[in-house]
């Protein structure tokens, strides 16, 4: 059981208790280059937004919804 304090998108901590896959950490923080498993947690959770948000760009735009360049 790991505990790790996560900063929003507010600026504010919030504390919660997770289980994770040290091996699957580790990688990530190897591959991502951060020091610590807190850093490596916030940019897991702000890459999988941006991603979720570039699928919704992509949704909008194969609809012509949205004529844009990204």
């Amino acid at each position: 059981m790991c505990i790790y304090s996560v900063n929003n998108l507010y600026g504010r901590f919030m504390r919660t208790n997770i289980d994770l896959d040290d091996k699957l950490v580790d990688m990530a923080m190897k591959i991502s280059g951060v020091h610590t498993k807190n850093a490596v947690i916030i940019l897991a959770l702000e890459e999988y937004i941006k991603h979720y948000y570039r699928k919704k760009i992509l949704k909008y735009r194969e609809e012509k919804i949205w004529n844009g360049d990204l």
